[in-house]
C-alpha cells in the first residue's frame, strides 16, 4: 500500500490512453460484480486465465484477464500505480507504443504465471486476475528510462520514504520473487515477476537507442553521452523553463518522440533527471 510521487514540476499533458484504460478497468469490474453474483462466480473463471479453459479454446483470456480484480483494494493499486507512472510513460512514448506495452506486458505476465503455476493441490485449478503485471511493466519501465529520478511512497498511506527510481524496481522485484517461494495465496507473484522483466527490458532498449525487432535503429534521447571535463557553458545549460518542458511533452503526444530535435531532445532528457 503506496502512493508515489515520481515527478513534482509542471502539469503534464492528457493521457488519453491511461484514461481510456482506468475508465475501461473500473467498468470492468463492476460488471464483474455483477456477473459473479448472477453466475456464482462463473464469470470470473471464464474471462480470468484459467489453464483448463485457454487450453480448451478460451484464446481471449490472455487479454481480458488483466481487466479483472479482486477486489477494492487490488483495483485501487493497480489504477493509482498506472495514473501516476502512466501519465508520464504515455507522454514519453506515444499512445500506440504505451499501449502495447500495458498490453502486451500484460499478456506476457499471464504467460509466465501459467509457466510457473503448478498442477492445483486441492483438485481445483488457480484463476488468474488483474492488471499487476502490466501495471508493474509500466512501472519498470519508467525505472529503465529514468533510473535516478527521485520517488516519493507513501507506505501504508503514513509513512514517507524516498528513493530512486530503480532501487523501487529492484525493491519489488525482489518483493515479488520472494513472496513467490514463501507464499501459498492466491496473489499471481509469477505475473509480477514476468510483467516487470518484460517491462524493464523494454525501457532499457529505448534508453540504450537499440532498436525494437523491425524497428529502424534511432539513437535514444535517454541514453548518457561522454562530454569533455572542460567546456564553455552556454544558454542550454541553464535548466529548461517548465513551458518549454510542457511544450515539448505536447509535440510527443501529438506527434511522437521521433519528431524531436536534438535540442528538445537534450532538455527532456535534462528534465527527466536521468
Amino acid at each position: 500500500m503506496f502512493e508515489a510521487h515520481p515527478y513534482r514540476g509542471p502539469a503534464r499533458p492528457a493521457s488519453p490512453v491511461v484514461t481510456t484504460l482506468l475508465g475501461v478497468t473500473i467498468v470492468v469490474f463492476l460488471v464483474q460484480q455483477v456477473g459473479d453474483r448472477l453466475t456464482g462466480g462463473w464469470f470470473t473463471h471464464l474471462f480470468g486465465l484459467s489453464r483448463p479453459l485457454l487450453l480448451q479454446g478460451a484464446l481471449w483470456q490472455p487479454v481480458t484477464y488483466i481487466f479483472l480484480h479482486q477486489g477494492l483494494l487490488h483495483i485501487f493499486l493497480n489504477m493509482l500505480l498506472l495514473v501516476v507512472f502512466g501519465r508520464e510513460m504515455e507522454s514519453v512514448l506515444g499512445t500506440r507504443r504505451f499501449l502495447g506495452l500495458y498490453l502486451v506486458c500484460g499478456v506476457l505476465a499471464g504467460i509466465g504465471w501459467l509457466a510457473i503455476s503448478g498442477a492445483p493441490a486441492g483438485g481445483r485449478w488457480p484463476t488468474c486476475i488483474g492488471a499487476s503485471g502490466a501495471v508493474l511493466a509500466v512501472t519498470a519501465c519508467f525505472a529503465a528510462i529514468f533510473p535516478h529520478r527521485r520517488v516519493t511512497l507513501l507506505l501504508f498511506f503514513v509513512l514517507p520514504v524516498t528513493l530512486t527510481a530503480r532501487t523501487m524496481a529492484i525493491a519489488l522485484g525482489l518483493l515479488d520473487l520472494l513472496a513467490l517461494f514463501a507464499e501459498e495465496g492466491n496473489v499471481a507473484n509469477a505475473a509480477h515477476l514476468a510483467g516487470g522483466i518484460a517491462g524493464y527490458l523494454y525501457g532499457r532498449r529505448i534508453r540504450l537507442g537499440r532498436p525494437m525487432p523491425g524497428a529502424p535503429f534511432r539513437r535514444s534521447p535517454f541514453r548518457r553521452h561522454r562530454e569533455p571535463d572542460l567546456r564553455v557553458l552556454g544558454p542550454e545549460d541553464e535548466p529548461p523553463a517548465p513551458e518549454e518542458i510542457d511544450r515539448i511533452l505536447d509535440k510527443i503526444t501529438r506527434h511522437g518522440i521521433r519528431s524531436l530535435t536534438r535540442r528538445e531532445k537534450r532538455l527532456l532528457e535534462k528534465a527527466g533527471g536521468g
